[in-house]
């Protein structure tokens, strides 16, 4: 335990650092698309498709694996982000309210996935209501001129589209 305590203000320092040389790669790279994609589920397939058709005509980099928290994804633009990179594609995770305008402030997405939102996470939450509003923040986070994309098969994602004021697309399964 002293040595968690200890080694406690390194770590912070550390994640500073790191963020911090994050954000100066991603100002180096001024053309570079940033996609953002976040949900209650299928974020890392939403993440493996789109990078699959992308890469065929892009330098694509994308977050491996479930990396998609704030120190996660600093160290992939620190170690990976190369100068021919044209767009990265970003998986968003949040264990509570505040996390995911964090990650945008960090990588600042033109452009955002929601890939659906259930009350999967209520032990997280608390209740559907702050889900909602922790997933919503990369919609909150795109620029004017951005692009949101929705599962309008989603329920609280649909009402999310319905309230989105920029350039926007949704998406459905069609049921036969």
């Amino acid at each position: 335990l002293s040595s968690l305590i200890i080694l406690r203000p390194y770590e912070v320092l550390n994640r500073r650092r790191t963020i911090k040389q994050a954000q100066k790669i991603l100002a180096d790279h001024k053309d570079l698309l940033v996609i953002g994609i976040t949900g209650s589920y299928g974020k890392t397939t939403v993440k493996e498709i789109l990078t699959s058709l992308l890469a065929t005509r892009f330098q694509v980099l994308t977050t491996p694996a479930s990396y998609n928290t704030l120190f996660g994804i600093a160290g992939v633009i620190k170690n990976n982000l190369k100068p021919e990179h044209e767009i990265f594609i970003v998986e968003m995770g949040a264990y509570k309210k505040g996390e995911i305008a964090e990650l945008c402030g960090m990588v600042k997405p033109k452009i955002g996935i929601l890939t659906g939102i259930t009350n999967q996470h209520l032990e997280r939450f608390g209740n559907l209501e702050n889900v909602v509003k922790a997933k919503g923040e990369l919609i909150d986070a795109l620029p004017k001129d951005g692009l949101a994309v929705f599962n309008l098969y989603s329920a609280p994602c649909a009402d999310l589209y319905k309230k989105t004021a920029i350039n926007k697309l949704g998406y459905s399964r069609i049921d036969k």
